[in-house]
């Protein structure tokens, strides 16, 4: 049996953040392993944006619970007319082949809908998961959001569910920044500061396309305004309340009138800072700790499945969301164990060789892992990438 697992598709609906470009790649993919026997398919969460859709914006800044429990079927249904061709070569695969859904955070509306986990099973003809185990080959995929303070559940003491501050973030920012900036730049540059990796360096990003486009304005300073009322909002205190008790005093120094913009921006440049430097390897260093302790906690698995995890044995762990891949090699107690992330197919915004003098230049990685589950044996583990960019994909 060969398992292929991708993640971070981010299929949209055409709209403003919609920029998944690479259905005929997807296709040529799934054509291909159509006609082998004994393969599957597993996404590794985000395999859909559902957050970033025009019928999530059309609820507006909703509580996080109305929002879950309203969605219907029209979320889903926008996405697949935009990917007709892409949606049946799905269809096609699934007749002769397993595939398997793992939700993330930017498609979590399925996990706590009903309605949409039918539809999403109807479409696609898959099985919907929280994650996936194989216990044959001792593999565990999970999106990884579950290990990312910003985007994960926690709970208030009296046990009520804390939704993630990021789904409320994207959601606001949609409001209170994005369509501001549409109106002054092209609809592909819209997406863009949400795929600029490291993230910190969205502040040179902005400076950038200031300097291409003559604004006339400062959008650096729109963002942080924006993102610094975000933080004022009841519903980024009460995250606040329960994630960093200690801080809320500090952070009301950098969020009121007395702190202003300046301050304000140091603050987030700071958080982005710490967030980057997590980014870069915390998944990783995660996939360590499973390996040693093979269970999870069940506050890592809040808003996903009660209870902890019990993994009788594991040997490769699959993430994605950090929309970095990587494929790695984990000695432990003399066993070679696998740590795989699966990257993401949407762009990746960042500075060419580096530097900022020469500008941001968007492209796609576009990764997939093949995990061969014999019977008897070593696992075979293939990794492939595609790199796809073009001379007008430069800033």
């Amino acid at each position: 049996m060969r398992q292929i697992f991708i993640s971070d598709l981010h299929i949209g609906d055409g709209s403003a953040k919609d920029d998944f470009e690479f259905d005929e790649e997807l296709i040529d993919l799934l054509e291909h392993f159509s006609t082998q026997p004994d393969v599957e398919l597993i996404i590794v969460g985000d395999g859909l944006e559902l957050l970033e859709s025009r019928a999530v914006k059309d609820f507006g800044l909703t509580s996080f619970d109305v929002l879950v429990s309203s969605l219907d079927g029209t979320v889903l249904s926008n996405i697949e007319s935009r990917h007709p061709r892409l949606f049946e070569s799905f269809r096609k695969f699934s007749k002769q082949h397993r595939i398997i859904y793992v939700v993330g955070n930017h498609d979590y509306y399925v996990l706590g809908n009903q309605r949409l986990k039918d539809e999403l099973r109807n479409l696609l003809r898959c099985e919907v998961m929280p994650y996936y185990y194989n216990e044959d080959a001792g593999l565990l995929a999970m999106h990884g959001n579950q290990f990312d303070l910003i985007n994960k559940f926690s709970k208030d003491g009296d046990g009520t569910i804390v939704p993630p501050l990021g789904d409320y973030m994207t959601r606001y920012m949609m409001f209170h920044f994005d369509e501001y900036l549409e109106s002054l730049v092209p609809a592909e540059i819209l997406s863009d500061y949400d795929n600029v990796r490291p993230s910190l360096d969205v502040f040179h990003w902005f400076e950038r396309v200031q300097e291409v486009y003559d604004l006339g304005v400062d959008i650096l300073e729109l963002w942080v305004g924006a993102f610094l009322k975000m933080m004022q909002t009841a519903e980024a205190r009460i995250w606040m309340k329960k994630n960093f008790p200690r801080l809320r005093c500090l952070s009301k120094v950098f969020l009121n009138k007395w702190g202003g913009i300046t301050l304000g921006s140091l603050l987030v440049r700071a958080v982005m800072k710490i967030r980057g430097m997590r980014r870069s390897d915390y998944l990783f260093r995660k996939a360590k700790r499973l390996f040693r302790e093979k269970a999870l906690t069940a506050d890592e698995l809040i808003g996903y499945t009660d209870g902890e995890l019990r993994l009788p044995e594991l040997n490769v762990v699959v993430f994605g969301h950090i929309h970095h891949h990587a494929f790695r090699v984990v000695p432990v107690k003399g066993q070679n164990k696998f740590y795989i992330n699966c990257g993401t197919w949407r762009p990746v915004v960042e500075k060419v060789n580096g530097r900022k003098k020469y500008g941001f230049q968007k492209k796609a990685e576009l990764f997939y892992a093949i995990v061969s589950v014999p019977r008897s044996g070593d696992l075979d583990i293939t990794t492939n990438v595609k790199n796809k960019t073009s001379k007008s994909k430069f800033l």
